[in-house]
């Protein structure tokens, strides 16, 4: 067993030219998705595959730094034409199965972590039904500040802003900003009584 992560190390040189090679037929492949299935075709490839999101995330739009870690799958919905509401900072890093509603403008500041299953909701829209007049569609940015983090299953409503260095506990509702350096937490499990003899 020993000699097989030896060989790989000793063959990945030979694989970067390969895979530079390849990027144009992948392109290519994205391209012609885009005009069979339109962004929304995009967003499923930003689901499915393992590498390659910053690329595919640039090639339709986005802005994005640089040194950015994407562990897939990513979840984008609501992009509209393309993915140009969505400006990505440096050195950001966002984990499996984040979701980003593009509905309006998403900002993730350098430095910023996004845990996985974290969801940013740019929209509030309850649909045709008869709670419509009631409640029409809500709809604004979200910005992420420079080295925030939300935890695990955070989600970020429409219209905040999360300010700097701002930790965001594990399963946190976040319906108001933030302010710079702030903590905020879900509510934790609490034992509500005895176990029964």
């Amino acid at each position: 067993m020993p000699a097989f992560p030896a060989l790989r190390d000793a063959l990945r040189p030979l694989g970067r030219p390969l895979r530079a090679g390849l990027a144009p037929l992948r392109r290519a492949r994205w391209r012609a998705r885009y005009l069979r299935d339109g962004i929304e075709g995009i967003a499923m490839e930003l689901r499915t595959t393992v590498a390659h999101h910053e690329e595919l995330l640039r090639l339709f739009g986005a802005s994005v730094g640089r040194g950015v870690s994407i562990h897939g799958p990513i979840h984008i919905v609501n992009a509209g034409r393309d993915f140009s509401n969505l400006r990505i900072g440096s050195r950001v890093h966002l984990g499996t199965d984040v979701l980003i509603d593009l509905a309006d403008a998403v900002t993730i500041e350098d430095e910023a972590t996004l845990s996985m299953r974290a969801s940013i909701i740019t929209h509030l829209d309850v649909g045709l039904g008869p709670l419509r007049e009631r409640r029409p569609r809500q709809q604004a940015p979200v910005r992420i500040g420079r080295g925030a983090y939300l935890g695990i299953g955070a989600t970020v409503l429409h219209g905040v802003t999360i300010g700097e260095c701002a930790t965001i506990g594990a399963h946190a509702l976040v319906d108001r900003d933030v302010p710079a350096g702030a903590t905020v937490l879900a509510p934790r499990a609490r034992r509500a009584g005895e176990a029964p003899a």
